[in-house]
């Protein structure tokens, strides 16, 4: 079992997900007789939200992240060397490179069924820019492997900030100029006699000293012009930033209710099928009992025709009884006779 590998495979997972894996993973490479992979996965901690995304990020745009950590490098030197439109250049890549790969972790965590706010998604902005003004941090970031949210902490130029070299006050430092000759050295050149310099190595010296004050002034104008260029274009990048996340917390609510909006569709629906499968029930129960009627009133017709034919036979019986009384009553009376 690979411990790297595996390591990888897990800081992919979401941080509620890891320890969970990190003890199977850990119990398997026991199962398997590996202990020294083993010990080293146990020893594997729980990244932060934060680090997850930035993990998922370099696991799905590695080359991209390399691309922004790449400009650490020429983003120094143009500090440096005080290169305004260089500056100007490499920063706005940056910035446009530091907002699309925070967004597109962000959207790695929505994918993966994560709600991702805005202040998470500047945490991992925040993450990739100390990233390139720390060689160290970068490589952890590079790795997919971060446990927690790191921010540079060190003393190296900080990208997009002012160079190290600059005092508080934003200013350049002057170019020291030529070491003077040590005091009681004697008539050097460019010295008149006693040591004292002639008039026209005062000149020079004083032309000198006026140059390094203009170049230093300009050198002052320069990097005011360039700061503020790099400022105004940081200040639009977090407008747009926060624009960016208001819109998507916009979207995001949008969403939500438009999956409440149609969960309470569903319900309707599901009521409402419902009550049309009881009005079709009921609608079938009263076509039963209409047809159970009819067959009532066919029969009690029936029965009305036999009772009123019964009748009619019990009357002529009746009659025919009747009849048979008198015509005995009359043979009995003929019988008397005859017996007298």
């Amino acid at each position: 079992m690979d411990p790297a590998v595996e390591g990888a495979r897990l800081y992919r997972l979401a941080p509620e997900d890891f320890v969970a894996a990190r003890d199977e993973v850990v119990a398997a490479a026991r199962a398997a007789g590996d202990p020294g992979a083993a010990r080293e996965i146990a020893a594997l901690k729980r990244p932060t939200r934060a680090a997850w995304l930035t993990n998922l990020l370099v696991a799905q745009a590695p080359d991209e992240v390399d691309g922004l950590l790449a400009l650490a490098g020429p983003l120094e030197q143009a500090q440096r060397s005080l290169d305004g439109p260089a500056l100007r250049e490499i920063s706005g890549r940056r910035s446009r490179l530091l907002g699309g790969l925070a967004r597109r972790a962000a959207g790695l965590g929505r994918d993966a069924g994560h709600r991702v706010d805005a202040g998470l998604e500047r945490e991992v902005r925040a993450v990739l820019e100390s990233a390139l003004a720390d060689p160290a941090l970068a490589d952890r970031v590079r790795s997919g492997r971060l446990v927690r949210a790191e921010r540079h902490s060190g003393f190296g130029p900080v990208p997009g900030g002012p160079d190290p070299g600059e005092d508080d006050g934003g200013t350049v430092p002057v170019r020291p100029g030529p070491a003077r000759a040590p005091a009681g050295s004697g008539t050097g050149r460019g010295r008149g006699p006693g040591g004292r310099p002639d008039a026209a190595t005062g000149h020079a010296a004083r032309r000198g000293t006026e140059r390094d004050r203009q170049h230093s002034a300009e050198r002052d104008r320069q990097h005011r012009a360039e700061r503020e260029e790099q400022d105004r274009a940081e200040r639009e990048e977090r407008l747009r930033a926060q624009r960016r996340a208001a819109a998507g917390e916009r979207v995001e609510q949008a969403r939500l209710a438009a999956h409440d909006a149609a969960r309470e569709r569903d319900a309707t629906r599901d009521r409402r099928d419902a009550a049309a499968d009881r009005r079709d029930a009921a609608h079938r129960r009263i076509e039963d009992l209409r047809a159970e009627l009819d067959r009532a009133r066919t029969a009690v017709t029936g029965a009305d025709r036999d009772l009123a034919a019964a009748e009619r036979d019990a009357a002529a019986a009746e009659r025919r009884a009747r009849r048979a009384g008198t015509e005995v009553a009359t043979a009995e009376r003929d019988l008397d006779e005859l017996d007298d």
